[in-house]
C-alpha cells in the first residue's frame, strides 16, 4: 500500500508540475524555500499552483523516505543501491527546484529537473513492485523482459525530448498537425523546429513499434502473456499522438499538456508492469 501511494504521489507531482509550467505559474513563488517570504502565502491562483506543487513534493518525499527505509531493510546486495539512488535523486530534485525558481526557469535546468523527477518515478515504481520479501528484486535485461525495458527507455527519452520542446519554447514551432509548417518534411532547419519535428517522428516510430510488438504477440505463442500489455500500449500511444495534436491545435492549453504527460507516465507504468511480470515468468521457468 505504501508503495502504490508513493507511486501515485509522484505521478501527481509530475502532472501538477506540468500544469504549473503550462499556466506560467512557475514564478508564482519567486523565493525559496518560503513563498513570498511566508510559510503560508497570500491567496492567488498562480501562487497556490506553485505552492501546491511544493506541498505535494514534500508529501511525496516523506512517503519516499518511509518506502526507502523499508526497502533498505528488506533488500540485499546491489539492490540496496535503489533506495539510496532514489533518495539522492530527490535531494537533487529539491536543490534543482530551488534553483529553477531563483534563476527564473532556465531551459536546460528545468528540463533536467523534469527528467530527474521521471527517474525518481521509475525508481519508486521499482521499489513498489519488488518488496524484497514476497518478490525479490531483479533486473532482467534479456528476452521479453529486456524488450520491455528497452521500450521503457525509449518512452523515457521521448518524454525527456518533449520536456525540452516544452521548456525551450518550441511547442508551437510546428503550429499545424499532422503537417509541420504546411509540409510533412519541413525545410526549415531552425533548432526549435527540428526539436519539435523530431519529437513527432519518434512518436510515430514508437507507435509502429508497439503495433509490431502486438502483432508478434498474436503470432508467437511464446509471447501470449504479452498480448494484453501490448494491446494497451498500442491504444496508449495512439491516444498520446491524438493528445499531442490537441496540445498543438489548442496552442499549448495547459490541461491538454498535462494529459499528454499523464498518458506518457501511464505508458511507462504499463511497460514497467509488463517487465515485472516477465521477471516473475522467467523465475517460474
Amino acid at each position: 500500500m505504501l508503495g502504490k501511494a508513493t507511486v501515485g504521489l509522484f505521478f501527481l507531482l509530475l502532472v501538477w508540475g506540468n500544469m504549473v509550467a503550462g499556466m506560467k505559474a512557475g514564478l508564482g513563488c519567486p523565493d525559496w524555500p518560503l513563498c513570498h517570504g511566508r510559510v503560508v502565502p497570500p491567496f492567488r491562483w498562480d501562487i497556490y499552483m506553485e505552492f501546491g506543487h511544493r506541498v505535494i513534493a514534500a508529501a511525496a518525499t516523506l512517503f519516499l523516505a518511509a518506502l526507502s527505509y523499508r526497502r533498505l531493510r528488506a533488500y540485499k546486495g546491489w539492490a540496496k543501491s535503489v533506495p539510496v539512488i532514489a533518495l539522492s535523486a530527490v535531494g537533487a530534485e529539491i536543490i534543482m527546484g530551488g534553483l529553477v525558481v531563483l534563476l527564473e526557469l532556465p531551459v536546460r535546468l528545468t528540463t533536467v529537473h523534469f527528467m530527474t523527477g521521471l527517474v525518481v518515478f521509475v525508481l519508486v515504481f521499482y521499489m513498489a513492485s519488488f518488496d524484497g520479501i514476497k518478490r525479490r528484486p531483479a533486473f532482467p535485461a534479456q528476452g521479453m523482459g529486456g524488450l520491455f525495458f528497452a521500450l521503457g527507455a525509449l518512452v523515457f527519452f521521448q518524454a525527456a525530448l518533449g520536456a525540452y520542446v516544452r521548456h525551450s519554447g518550441a511547442g508551437l514551432s510546428c503550429p499545424d498537425f499532422p503537417a509541420c509548417l504546411g509540409m510533412f518534411f519541413p525545410g526549415i532547419l531552425d533548432p526549435r523546429v527540428l526539436a519539435h519535428y523530431s519529437h513527432r517522428v519518434l512518436a510515430y516510430l514508437i507507435f509502429l513499434t508497439m503495433l509490431a510488438l502486438y502483432a508478434s504477440a498474436l503470432l508467437d505463442r511464446r509471447m501470449a502473456n504479452s498480448r494484453g500489455p501490448a494491446l494497451i500500449l498500442v491504444f496508449l500511444v495512439a491516444a498520446q499522438i491524438a493528445v499531442g495534436a490537441l496540445v498543438v491545435l489548442s496552442r499549448l492549453q495547459y490541461m491538454a499538456a498535462a494529459l499528454h504527460l499523464a498518458v506518457a507516465l501511464l505508458m511507462i507504468y504499463t511497460l514497467g508492469n509488463a517487465w515485472v511480470k516477465e521477471t516473475e515468468a522467467g523465475r517460474a521457468r
